[in-house]
């Protein structure tokens, strides 16, 4: 058989193994090697996957290194170089163009709340800073309006209740949901998260608006309020 038969069928295979298990579930030296497949259409891509990973310690770290120091990997040319680099970025965008349907939709059509909750968290994903959002809902759950914290612990003088709850009143919320992240990647509320929690759903109350929910994101955990205390 020859050798380009042989790659040939290899790299099938590779590509029926990522569609039966998913490729998020692939090793990382098999992600890489699959990705280097259309543009390195020859040589072996397995050998350079491990090769990127020794040198970077990582995919993610092969794909955010300088041009110049991927090209100092055997088989990795200037083609290929480009590429990896522009996948972190092209995922950025398609992810960046995802959120902007997705919160079209939402706004015009409302939601189920599990649909909410996914989207709440997809919003931390590209963070390891503490960030708080607060969303203010309609009565059939259609995003009205958002408020961004960018950094400061939900705790923080940053959350300022009575704010909370004139912003609902002014934009004509009938619901609320607070949303922030755990960067440590435990997804479990602290004495301090309880606190504030239970202070806002209280002053939301007085003006005649529901807190539905206080979800906590930490990577591909996340805890809901209202699936547990609510």
């Amino acid at each position: 058989m020859s050798e380009k038969n042989v790659h040939a069928g290899h790299r099938q295979r590779m590509y029926e193994k990522a569609e039966k298990i998913g490729y998020d579930s692939l090793p990382e030296h098999e992600l890489l090697e699959i990705m280097l497949f259309s543009v390195i259409p020859r040589a072996n891509t397995n050998v350079i996957a491990h090769e990127l990973i020794k040198k970077f310690g990582s995919a993610y770290g092969a794909l955010t290194a300088p041009l110049d120091e991927l090209l100092k990997v055997d088989g990795v040319g200037p083609a290929a170089a480009k590429f990896l680099r522009s996948l972190p970025m092209t995922m950025k965008a398609v992810a960046a163009a995802k959120n902007s349907y997705l919160r079209e939709g939402y706004t015009k059509k409302g939601s189920s709340p599990d649909e909410l909750r996914e989207y709440i968290c997809s919003q931390y994903l590209d963070t390891d800073q503490e960030r708080v959002i607060v969303w203010y809902l309609s009565s059939n759950l259609k995003i009205i309006k958002q408020s961004v914290f960018e950094s400061g612990s939900f705790d923080s003088a940053e959350v300022n209740t009575s704010v909370i709850a004139r912003e609902a009143v002014t934009c004509g919320a009938a619901y609320v949901i607070l949303s922030h992240n755990h960067p440590s990647g435990i997804a479990f509320p602290s004495e301090a998260d309880r606190m504030v929690t239970a202070e806002i759903k209280e002053a939301l109350k007085c003006v005649g608006v529901k807190l539905f929910d206080h979800i906590i994101s930490a990577g591909a955990e996340y805890y809901s309020f209202r699936e547990r205390m609510f």
